[in-house]
């Protein structure tokens, strides 16, 4: 039903500019020509551009919630709907065909913009000579292609490679569109790539134009091969028989089939997944299982995304996207996210799901169900493995770090019977070299590819190596991650905290680093901090503004922290001035972020050190890693600001400090 409605603030004056002459002065300055002269033309001042072009740029998706709710904002109807607008907006301008019932604003304004772009010469531009040739466009994120004559041009700037430099040889007159980012002219075939701050283009390897045809946003071929959006080039034994492999995505009145974004791919021989061939997979009988896009099987294998799953059972693996997002589970173990979990920790989490479900049976759920229900949770205290590792005679069990974990984890995905321990949270089974990463015990990780178990051995904190390559694993962080390096054995050496290296260059946190001058003069300072002669550097890269830190007597205090002897500071990569009276001599850490020296308490935001100075340094304790107490309350903190709760025998109310 059409609707005119009645604004609380003047369409004159929110919406100055005819529609159809905003969108004319949009793609003359598309074309590169200048701002200043489009908009005196105009009518209005980038000021007053800046405000209106974000609101009429909306209305190119009047249709959708996100528009509604910036209108309203604004004290505006919704916009689909609303006629009033609509004729206000193209009172003076040229006219599409006759309004049609029920009325979109969408619908009637992309009618509109097909007849400005078809000639931009209207109104306050009927007398320019200037060139803005519409040639196509991205409709999300909305990315607009003009060419002036010469270039074909975004956002007035010529289209560019990933360094920035235009691309070359281009024809404009022959340019056109052959899906959202796909493009050719009259001798080669263009995409266009992007990461989350730049957009750019390349010209796709060898790609036939005449036999060029657009697969899905992502995917593509010719006569030849395959090609995806990274400008990956996949030749196929068998030409005819590249396609897109589409998934039932979401369930319920949500259910869709995903194939216009889909980064899954076949031909007669091979599975693609993101450009890059899943190697063993079967194409005939490769498949999306589930409803989120994420697990797929062939007649063999279950994989998430483009991994297999080594231990999964084929034939009762199934997705539970109902008990929580990237959950499944087969007879032997539940999987998250494509690793096994442990069952001891994962099965409250399913209960209901199974309850529910009365018919299956003899799973993983049903066997550990019926061990607790027999009591065997209650036996003896488990019995030592060695070093982290505990059994209970079925299974391998360690202590989580987190309390609320439990008192134990099962690793299931351990075979029980040939595991034995190594050093720290290495161990061997007869699938190759096992770990757990502390604090996130009860996901389970893969064997380490081509690590040596017999070999294998600690060298320094957080460091270990075995006969083929190095590793490193920081226990400590908040989120710790296995790195794995090849590095050479005979000249690698570990200069402290997350630093190495060998002959080949340095090595930070088991990462190798190509960019360092003088590897050779590299000093640590710390976990994340070390210097080079007169450069200090921060996980591995060089500090740019160090201010007055002098590196000669700074030391690393936390992964975040470096301070010297005067008290100037590195929080990451940037320089802080000292804070007044602190103790750099006897300033330590306490826990992620606080801190105390012999008379203060400090706490280490996102930005800042700050002073704590309501905080008893007497009677200060820790709170778990990221809190502290004293005797009268708790103190976190969050963003850039401390955060006070008293304690339950104190009065008063949570405060900022």
């Amino acid at each position: 039903m059409t609707e005119r409605f009645e604004h609380p603030a003047r369409p004159d004056k929110l919406f100055s500019l005819p529609y159809a002459h905003w969108y004319a002065a949009c793609l003359f300055l598309d074309a590169g020509h200048p701002a200043a002269v489009v908009l005196r033309l105009l009518g209005i001042n980038a000021e007053g551009w800046r405000a209106c072009n974000e609101r009429y740029a909306q209305l190119h998706f009047a249709d959708t919630d996100w528009v509604a709710s910036a209108y309203r904002r604004d004290g505006l109807q919704a916009p689909e709907h609303d006629l009033g607008l609509f004729e206000h907006l193209t009172a003076n301008g040229p006219t599409a065909q006759p309004i049609a019932q029920p009325f979109s604003m969408r619908h009637e304004l992309a009618a509109l913009r097909r007849i400005v772009e078809a000639n931009p010469h209207i109104g306050p531009f009927a007398d320019v000579a200037w060139i803005a040739q519409y040639l196509g466009e991205r409709r999300m994120p909305t990315i607009r292609y003009v060419h002036d004559g010469v270039h074909v041009r975004v956002d007035g700037a010529p289209i560019c490679d990933r360094k920035g430099i235009p691309l070359a040889g281009i024809d404009p007159l022959s340019f056109r569109q052959l899906g959202e980012r796909w493009f050719r002219d009259d001798k080669r075939v263009y995409g266009q790539r992007e990461t989350q701050t730049t957009l750019f283009w390349f010209v796709a390897l060898n790609a036939d134009p005449d036999s060029f045809k657009v697969l899905n946003e992502r995917y593509a071929a010719d006569k030849a091969a395959g090609y995806y959006i990274t400008n990956l080039r996949l030749p196929t034994e068998d030409p005819g028989t590249f396609e897109v492999m589409g998934y039932d995505y979401g369930h319920g009145p949500t259910s869709r089939f995903h194939i216009e974004r889909s980064d899954y791919a076949r031909d007669s021989r091979k599975v693609y997944a993101f450009g890059v061939t899943i190697e063993g997979a079967d194409p005939s009988t490769f498949q999306a299982i589930g409803d989120e896009g994420l697990y797929f099987a062939d007649k063999d294998s279950i994989y998430f995304k483009n991994q297999p799953i080594p231990e999964a059972d084929r034939a009762s693996f199934t997705c539970a996207s109902e008990a929580g997002q990237y959950l499944a589970y087969d007879k032997d173990r539940p999987y998250w996210a494509g690793k096994a979990q442990s069952i001891s920790a994962a099965f409250e989490r399913w209960r209901t799901y199974f309850e529910v479900r009365p018919e299956l049976d003899g799973t993983w759920w049903h066997r550990e169900k019926a061990r607790q229900d027999a009591g065997q949770t209650e036996t003896l205290e488990p019995r030592p493995l060695g070093g982290p590792f505990f059994s209970d005679g079925q299974r391998v069990l360690i202590r989580p770090r987190r309390p609320d974990d439990g008192e134990w984890v099962s690793l299931d995905h351990f075979d029980y019977a040939s595991f034995r321990p190594i050093v720290d949270v290495f161990g061997q089974d007869r699938h190759g070299l096992r770990y757990f990463l502390p604090g996130l015990e009860a996901y389970g990780q893969e064997p380490v590819k081509g690590g040596d178990a017999a070999s294998f051995e600690a060298i320094a904190e957080g460091w270990f190596k075995d006969n083929r390559q190095a590793y490193y694993l920081d226990s400590a962080a908040p989120m710790p991650t296995l790195a794995v390096v090849k590095a050479d054995r005979k000249s690698f050496e570990v200069l402290g905290g997350g630093y190495a290296r060998d002959a080949k260059g340095l090595i930070v946190e088991g990462k190798r680093k190509r960019d360092i001058a003088d590897p050779g003069a590299v000093t640590a300072l710390g976990h994340t901090f070390a210097r080079m002669g007169q450069v200090l550097l921060y996980r591995g890269k060089p500090v740019v503004r160090p201010g007055k830190v002098d590196g000669g007597t700074a030391r690393g205090v936390h992964d975040e922290v470096l301070i010297d002897a005067s008290g100037h500071m590195l929080i990451g990569g940037r320089y802080r001035k000292p804070v007044p009276g602190l103790d750099p001599a006897t300033f330590r850490f306490l826990n992620r972020r606080f801190a105390v020296d012999n008379d203060h308490v400090y706490a280490l935001t996102d930005d800042a050190l700050l002073v704590c100075h309501e905080v008893d340094r007497a009677s200060i304790s820790t709170d778990g890693g990221y809190a502290v107490r004293d005797r009268h309350a708790r103190f976190h903190v969050s963003g850039s600001s401390v955060y006070r709760t008293p304690l339950a025998e104190d009065q008063g109310s949570t405060s900022n400090l």
